[in-house]
């Protein structure tokens, strides 16, 4: 029986701000695929607190070693204009409401940088949504990795097999969800094939919709 369900952030509540291969291509002296391009970023600028952007904007530029203005603009922008114009997907607060009037956990798990969240936080209220968060930038780790995942299954006191993970990303959400026995649903609102071969989600959402169906077959189970 499935007790709490986990979900990630971007892409998965709300659209994220950050348009990773413009942003990659304007990194001329990388020469990274975008999945490792990623990872770094989120290594790098979402596992501390910074007091403001400036204190970002560093970390980002030693990381990544450049000295582009057009970038340090598209950095800007993704962190104070962008970010004043988010909101959650259409359907996502109704299935939230809902699936805590049928009595599940419900938990935030993202890899974020403090300075988008907070402002996130100020205008939509995501917080008061779940019972509790897991904060890359407070737990000091990223998803995939299993420090993320151990610490939502801890806080809920509840096992691998009666948790749910939701997500965009077969990167973090579904390989890491899988690599500590979670069941894993991923979140395809644009009709994407799998981009790792290798990773396959238990289930495949087109809309947050989607979601009562697979915890039907999964508490029909235990039933």
């Amino acid at each position: 029986m499935i007790k709490l369900i986990v979900f990630d952030l971007w892409n998965t509540l709300i659209p994220t701000t950050i348009d990773w291969p413009h942003m990659l291509s304007m990194l001329k002296k990388q020469n990274t695929p975008l999945s490792e391009f990623i990872s770094r970023y989120e290594r790098a600028t979402q596992t501390k607190k910074y007091k403001d952007f400036e204190e970002f904007r560093k970390d980002f530029i030693k990381e990544f070693d450049s000295d582009s203005e057009l970038l340090e603009q598209e950095l800007y922008e993704v962190f104070t204009n962008r970010l004043d114009k988010i909101y959650f997907f259409p359907e996502v607060e109704g299935v939230l409401l809902k699936l805590k009037k049928q009595g599940y956990k419900l938990a935030l798990l993202t890899n974020t940088e403090n300075i988008a969240f907070n402002k996130v936080d100020s205008l939509l209220n995501i917080s008061e949504y779940f019972d509790f968060l897991g904060l890359s930038y407070e737990i000091k780790s990223v998803k995939p990795e299993k420090k993320m995942f151990d610490f939502v299954l801890k806080k809920a006191g509840v096992s691998p097999s009666e948790a749910l993970m939701v997500g965009d990303s077969l990167r973090s959400d579904i390989t890491g969800s899988q690599s500590v026995g979670m069941h894993n649903a991923w979140v395809n609102r644009k009709g994407k094939s799998f981009d790792f071969a290798e990773i396959k989600p238990e289930f495949e959402l087109n809309t947050l919709k989607d979601l009562f169906k697979a915890l039907g077959v999964l508490n029909a189970k235990n039933d």
